[in-house]
């Protein structure tokens, strides 16, 4: 039972007898920079039976249960005779993983997965930087670096980041990846990966460039109307102005579309558990996995389970509608592959011109 709101309960969340509706409500006012307000102004309405009637009491009746709860496991931790050494190892082992008491076990796992993957991406795009853009590492670790306008040199360079990232996050994310062959396994890293770039740049763009064009080309940079013709300023020098004009009218025609997709990636504004669920339904996409049966039966389970995991989570969330809501994921889903598609049409144009010179990673 929840100690909340005494709603039946089959897991613990935030590691207390808690429903995943008042995990979700806890999280959002911990995170909201707006004040609240006991609605009697008496603060006791958790002790009168009516903690979910307001906002104040329900927060506060949760943050005091979590506060005792982390009390006692400090306690507990301070009495433990267990060696010290013996207990660093366990906790270098096991402390990343996601509790298996979760509703949403799959998205928890890609949620780390993807933490992961950024952070090795956003330490290799910056130490690749020229002398001149230098970020020192305390930089690195705190966030505190600016992203700066992508040339073709720095995005080759970036490229095959990602894509190395995707197969460890699919290990960590899709246990079952790793029984595959090595070619079976590039197969449905090269078939995600301009689908994954389109919808991270998409939301992450939004996040960061809500008022204009401006996208992402790789972690850590952009590519604006205004920095087209930097983006070849350490371009094949054997690149004559015809070929130049050509790429920036491809590089231009590519940005209208991705900022198309992020004019819908802002309408249907999906938070980070339905970003992680697009991610997956992205990696196990039909085009990619209907090269085998195998891949076929594994695409379908994993589609299978990511859509149960929605139900869940909307269901747990208190969502009535989220049948609409799961339409419109699907409808921004087809927008960004329609958006990726036309991308990777554009980059083969300019390779068979032989404008493009890069390595072939996709």
């Amino acid at each position: 039972t929840c100690l909340i709101c005494e709603a039946e309960i089959a897991h613990i969340n935030m590691g207390i007898d808690a429903c995943r509706a008042c995990a979700v409500f806890y999280r959002r006012t911990k995170q909201s920079k707006g004040a609240i307000r006991c609605r009697r102004n008496t603060g006791d309405c958790a002790k009168e039976g009516k903690v979910l009637e307001c906002r104040r009491c329900r927060y506060d009746h949760m943050r005091s249960i979590i506060e005792r709860s982390q009390l006692t496991t400090s306690v507990e931790a301070d009495s433990s005779t267990v060696d010290q050494e013996s207990a660093s190892s366990s906790v270098a082992t096991c402390a990343d993983l996601p509790s298996t008491s979760s509703g949403t076990p799959l998205i928890d796992r890609m949620r780390l997965a993807y933490n992961v993957m950024t952070r090795v991406r956003k330490c290799a795009e910056l130490s690749m930087r020229p002398a001149d853009k230098f970020v020192h590492p305390k930089n690195i670790d705190n966030d505190t670096y600016k992203f700066i306008p992508a040339t073709h040199g720095l995005a080759s360079r970036a490229a095959p980041v990602l894509l190395s990232g995707l197969f460890n996050f699919a290990s960590f994310a899709f246990p079952e990846f790793d029984e595959l062959p090595t070619s079976e396994r590039w197969f449905l890293v090269r078939g995600c990966f301009e689908r994954i770039h389109i919808i991270e740049s998409s939301l992450r763009s939004v996040k960061e460039y809500p008022n204009d064009e401006t996208v992402f080309i790789s972690y850590t940079m952009t590519l604006a109307p205004e920095t087209i013709d930097h983006f070849l300023s350490d371009c094949d020098p054997s690149i004559n102005t015809d070929a130049a004009t050509r790429i920036c009218s491809a590089l231009r025609r590519n940005l209208e579309q991705t900022a198309g997709s992020k004019a819908t990636m802002r309408r249907v504004n999906p938070n980070e558990d339905e970003f992680l669920a697009l991610l997956a339904l992205a990696f196990w996409n039909d085009d990619t996995t209907a090269t085998s049966d195998s891949l076929t039966r594994m695409a379908t389970s994993n589609r299978d389970a990511i859509m149960k995991e929605l139900h869940a989570y909307y269901s747990a969330s208190g969502r009535a509608d989220y049948a609409t809501r799961i339409g419109e994921l699907f409808c921004l889903l087809v927008s960004n592959e329609s958006v990726a598609t036309a991308v990777v049409e554009d980059i083969e144009l300019l390779r068979l011109l032989d404008l493009f010179r890069d390595t072939k990673y996709y």
